[in-house]
């Protein structure tokens, strides 16, 4: 049976209002991406500053403490090293010491509290089932943390060990927000709840595409030891008050400026992915939108033609 046209014009109403709704989703999705993605920027660069830093100190000591054993400098002397036999840490070491023995690997997922967000949610939890699948393959006993109520409660569902669970991050984190999420990782780590850390995010490549990540945290294995430190020697630093305690300050702070970047990146794709879902269901109310006039024209215009057909019908019978 045809629509009437009050029907029509019903729907027509509810679909711009809706329409409305999504175009100002889009719009609030779009200016929370600029701000992560300018806090992403700016941290992004702090981090590899500290990166650089942190390669160059130890790199140094590592190829001093090699000449002084009268070894050469490679990728397998560093490999076959103690670190403690070249830097006093303190606890701080097991920040870089890789375990001999890995029997539970931690995975620190990354994902959202809502919805509304496009394909974002659904990709992490996709993508996390393939890495849990690696790991009971090799034989890995997995320890779930999760930044996020939606993968959180889809593990729990799955009867997956989730040994942290952290939700309601803001929009627009920032590091103090985040300080709970980062301290509990590192602790959980040092105490054995783990014996190595991936962080698990949907990298932010731009508005339109992302890729996700799963990137090995702890022990931190992104400094870069190089033979080059020996030619350019740390006369660049002053270092006070010894190379051991700036590096010891310098390793949590790189651990933590790691996760808190992770965590700022996945953030950034979150609202870009918003934002492309709302500006995605604003097109599709629009088009709803565009099919229904055009259905209530052809409907009035039936109505119309019904109405003089039978007006000139009446006349006629007059005659």
């Amino acid at each position: 049976m045809p629509e009437s046209l009050l029907d029509l014009k019903r729907k027509i109403t509810s679909i711009k209002q809706t329409g409305q709704i999504t175009e100002a989703m889009r719009m609030v999705s779009g200016a929370k991406l600029s701000q992560t993605e300018k806090r992403d920027k700016g941290y992004t660069l702090y981090n590899e500053r500290v990166r650089m830093t942190l390669s160059h100190l130890m790199s140094s000591q590592i190829v001093d403490h090699l000449h002084q054993d009268n070894r050469q400098f490679s990728d397998e002397a560093v490999a076959d090293l103690n670190f403690a036999d070249v830097f006093d840490l303190g606890v701080s070491i097991d920040l870089i010491q890789p375990r001999k023995e890995i029997k539970k690997t931690g995975y620190l997922v990354i994902g959202g509290d809502r919805g509304l967000v496009g394909s974002y949610n659904s990709q992490i939890i996709k993508n996390m089932m393939s890495v849990f699948q690696d790991a009971k393959a090799a034989d890995k006993k997995v320890e779930i943390l999760s930044v996020g109520s939606v993968p959180a409660q889809f593990f729990k569902k799955q009867q997956m060990d989730v040994v942290y669970e952290y939700s309601g991050i803001s929009d627009v984190p920032t590091f103090k927000e985040v300080r709970p999420i980062v301290s509990t990782a590192i602790k959980m780590y040092l105490n054995g709840v783990f014996d190595e850390l991936y962080v698990c995010y949907t990298h932010h490549v731009n508005t339109l595409s992302s890729a996700f990540r799963v990137e090995k945290m702890l022990p931190i294995s992104d400094i870069e030891i190089s033979s080059d430190a020996a030619d350019n020697p740390i006369q660049d630093y002053i270092v006070a008050p010894d190379l051991n305690t700036v590096v010891s300050s310098l390793l949590p702070q790189f651990a933590r400026s790691m996760i808190y970047g992770a965590i700022l990146d996945a953030k950034t794709a979150e609202h870009a992915s918003s934002m492309t879902a709302m500006q995605s269901a604003s097109k599709n109310a629009d088009d709803i939108v565009s099919g229904l006039t055009t259905q209530l024209n052809r409907a009035r215009q039936a109505q119309i033609t019904t109405e003089i057909t039978e007006i000139i019908s009446g006349a006629n019978a007059l005659e």
